[in-house]
Formats: C-alpha cells, sequence, structure tokens
C-alpha cells in the first residue's frame, strides 16, 4: 500500500514554498482500483492507504481539499469509459492508477490528451516508456519490465552467456506473462533468444523443451519462466 501514498506526499515538498493560510485549492482525485481482493493493488487493501495519505494533507495543509473518487477497474473498458463520463462534468486534476497493462493504457492516452497528470503502480509495459506522445503525462513509481531485462542483460555479461530460452505462459487476455518478457527479449539483441509459448490448455514438459532447443549458442543458458505476473500479484 505504501506506493500509493507517495504521490499524495509529493505535493507536500512541491507546494511547501507557496502555502499560505489563506491559501484554498479543490482537487480532484480520480483512482482506479479493482474490487477483486485477489489482486494486491485491490481496493480493500489500498484505499486505507489513499485516506492516509488525505489525512496527512489535510493536517499539514488545511487549504487543499484533496477530493477522493474511487472507481473500479476490474474490466479492461471500464476505468477509460469511467473517465470519459466523468469528464463530461468535470475532469479530474490527478488520477491514481490504473495498475494493469490495458486498463492503463487507455486511461494514460486519454489523460495525456488532456494534459492529466496520471500516477500508477503499474503500467509496467515496455510501450508505456514512451514520453513524448500518448503517455507523456503517466508516472511509474515501480520499476519498469526494462528494469528487469537491464538486471537480466547485467547477468549475461557477468556470466558471459549468450543464449536464453524464454518460456512465456501466455493466457491470451491481460497477457501479463508477456509483457513481462517483453522487455527481457527486445533488450537481448545481442544475444541468442528462443521464445516457447505456453498455452493454458496444452500440457507442459520441460524435458522436451529442452530436448527441441539443444542446438541453442553456447553452453549456458538462462531459463526465464513466468507463471503469469497476475498469478504473483495476487
Amino acid at each position: 500500500m505504501a506506493p500509493f501514498i507517495q504521490p499524495f506526499l509529493i505535493f507536500l515538498v512541491i507546494f511547501n514554498p507557496f502555502i499560505t493560510n489563506s491559501f484554498t485549492e479543490e482537487i480532484e482525485v480520480l483512482v482506479f482500483l479493482p474490487q477483486n481482493d485477489s489482486f494486491l493493488f485491490s481496493h480493500a487493501r489500498v484505499a486505507p492507504a489513499i485516506r492516509y495519505a488525505q489525512d496527512r494533507l489535510k493536517a499539514e495543509y488545511p487549504g487543499f481539499h484533496f477530493n477522493i473518487h474511487f472507481e473500479n477497474s476490474d474490466l479492461a473498458n471500464h476505468a477509460l469509459f469511467t473517465l470519459a463520463d466523468r469528464s463530461c462534468n468535470l475532469k479530474p486534476d490527478l488520477i491514481l492508477g490504473p495498475v494493469r497493462e490495458y486498463e492503463a493504457a487507455g486511461v494514460v492516452r486519454l489523460a495525456s490528451h488532456w494534459k492529466i497528470p496520471v500516477i500508477s503502480a503499474g503500467a509496467l509495459a515496455t510501450a508505456f516508456k514512451n514520453k513524448e506522445t500518448e503517455y507523456s503525462h503517466l508516472t511509474r513509481i515501480a520499476p519498469s519490465y526494462v528494469k528487469m531485462a537491464e538486471t537480466f542483460k547485467a547477468m549475461f555479461e557477468h556470466f558471459t552467456w549468450k543464449s536464453a530460452l524464454l518460456l512465456i505462459e501466455d493466457d491470451m487476455k491481460e497477457r501479463d506473462c508477456y509483457f513481462t518478457l517483453e522487455g527481457v527479449y527486445h533488450l537481448m539483441d545481442d544475444y541468442n533468444v528462443e521464445v516457447e509459448i505456453i498455452h493454458e490448455q496444452a500440457p507442459f514438459n520441460i524435458e522436451e523443451t529442452f530436448k527441441n532447443n539443444q542446438d541453442m549458442e553456447g553452453k549456458a543458458a538462462l531459463l526465464l519462466y513466468t507463471n503469469c505476473l497476475e498469478k504473483c500479484l495476487k
């Protein structure tokens, strides 16, 4: 929950030199969180931290009124449609979330077009690094998958490995596994990288997989397997 407190405390630093007792500002904050409690970033887990940050700001700077509006982001397009509907009356000043890739993509594109800052603990896919156009107003407070890829690349350089086998369990829906290893694949152009797609319906045979990839360059190969990031976040 701690990462969601940080965006609010940033305001303490930015506005501290300019705040007076007579200053009043209404700040509309739209928060997208799933109601599904299987996620670590669900409403039940994160909302208390946001309320805590709101109380801290109210006590320190009573002139700032952070009006928090929680919305559900369980469905793929629900967050995007909610942002569009609410903005017909009053656009938010700040958006927190969504976390998952597909939900975040639509919201961030629209928010960037309207120049509304978005702060998310997710949106870690490689595409979100494009800050010159459609994701210009996104701030991610967690290391992206590219950062993970940089770690693996450093390991390859240290151990002089030449090849890697990436095993991706792709559910073809949220595609969390695909986005997780996407950064690794694109950052390691100098290495022999093979990709094996694991489908939920088909049984996975690890011995058969290695047998089919014995011709990979080099004596050492790093086996990277993700059993869906979604499961890790639950």
